[in-house]
């Protein structure tokens, strides 16, 4: 039988961005300038490059390591005198966390044999990824069960969306200018669309692959789930610089 570590796991990274820290600007500047010293830096570095007081630039830096975003440490003494503190940011990069976990859910979506050309033409394979999506959409919570109408469920859904990153925007739905729509409802009123303004998915220009785009319309059809009828269709890109969630209510 294999044991289980009982020990405590690490801190959470989340509890290390620079959002959980109430910081003064200048403490934020600070900090700011320490995270362009990747192995670390002295006070009268941080100093010189915020053109400051060597004595006012430690005291910042000793604020922050009480508040626990920076930890300081000795470096190896080099001849007589009193060893450098050097001063370490341990607020991660918020750009290298997105981008690492970019990577994985991009191999995770190809390794479930998701073809970026095929997603959202193979029934199969869309299906496979909207229930991921459902079932991420229930684990966070965000599924609508409590909300009576799609009205209600609506504000909390865009205010999901723009905590992780969209910058949803919503209008009324125009006519839809496909002469056969996938599964168009008899009879509907409410039409809306939801224009996606960013992506959190998209590192240096190069877009998601479909499969998490289908993910993602799962996750928004789940959490919009009500007892009123809808029927959600993602559009990605297209328009410039936005992608659509169309969402139509029967009456």
């Amino acid at each position: 039988m294999i044991a289980v570590n009982e020990n405590p796991a690490p801190q959470a990274a989340t509890e290390l961005f620079t959002e959980s820290y109430r910081l003064s600007p200048k403490q934020r500047e600070v900090l700011t300038v320490l995270q362009g010293f990747p192995e670390g830096a002295r006070a009268i570095e941080v100093a010189k490059a915020l053109d400051m007081h060597v004595n006012t630039a430690r005291g910042h830096l000793e604020e922050l390591v009480a508040q626990d975003a920076v930890r300081v440490v000795t470096a190896p003494a080099k001849g007589r005198g009193r060893p450098s503190l050097i001063f370490q940011t341990r607020v991660p990069d918020n750009r290298a966390v997105a981008q690492e976990y970019i990577t994985l859910i991009e191999l995770m979506a190809s390794l479930l044999g998701a073809s970026d050309e095929d997603v959202f033409q193979d029934p199969a394979l869309h299906a496979k990824a909207k229930a991921v999506g459902a079932q991420w959409a229930a684990i966070m919570g965000s599924n609508a069960s409590g909300w009576e109408t799609l009205e209600t469920a609506m504000a909390p859904m865009l205010a999901r969306l723009r905590a992780m990153g969209f910058d949803p925007t919503t209008e009324n739905a125009q006519p839809t200018e496909d002469p056969e729509p996938a599964v168009p409802p008899a009879d509907t009123s409410g039409d809306v669309s939801i224009h996606l303004n960013s992506c959190p998915f998209i590192v240096d220009g190069k877009r998601p692959s479909s499969f998490v785009c289908a993910v993602h319309e799962g996750f928004i059809e789940e959490s919009l789930r009500t007892p009123d009828k809808i029927f959600l269709e993602l559009k990605p890109f297209n328009a410039p610089g936005t992608c659509e969630v169309r969402v139509t209510q029967e009456r």
